[in-house]
């Protein structure tokens, strides 16, 4: 089973503060990069559980994108952020991500 670790991929610093935050307060390793392009540059042994990507940087590179992100990180799974992290988003997103780890495979999402 693949250890609690996410990557989050988003433009803005502020968004990536507060996922990192939030999120390490819960117990979970992240990681973060401002692009995608980055991202896939990367050099690391990090093997994440889950990839935290901007709607806004998917879609400049689309299906492309992704198909590199799931070859780099076979056992990842890709959810891409809402583009307004305020209000009940945030709170949405973090039950999400919570499910999501909680799984024993990523076969278990396709039931869902």
């Amino acid at each position: 089973m693949l250890g609690k670790s996410v990557i989050v991929v988003h433009p803005d610093s502020t968004v990536r503060s507060t996922l990192r935050k939030t999120l390490e307060s819960r117990g979970i390793h992240v990681a973060t990069d401002h692009s995608c392009d980055d991202l896939l540059a990367w050099k690391s042994d990090l093997l994440p559980r889950l990839i935290l990507l901007d709607r806004s940087l998917a879609a400049r590179d689309g299906v492309d994108l992704l198909s590199e992100i799931s070859r780099k990180w076979k056992e990842a799974e890709t959810v891409l952020l809402p583009e307004d992290l305020g209000g009940g988003s945030l709170g949405s997103l973090l039950a999400i991500v919570d499910r999501l780890l909680g799984m024993r495979t990523t076969r278990e999402i396709l039931a869902v």
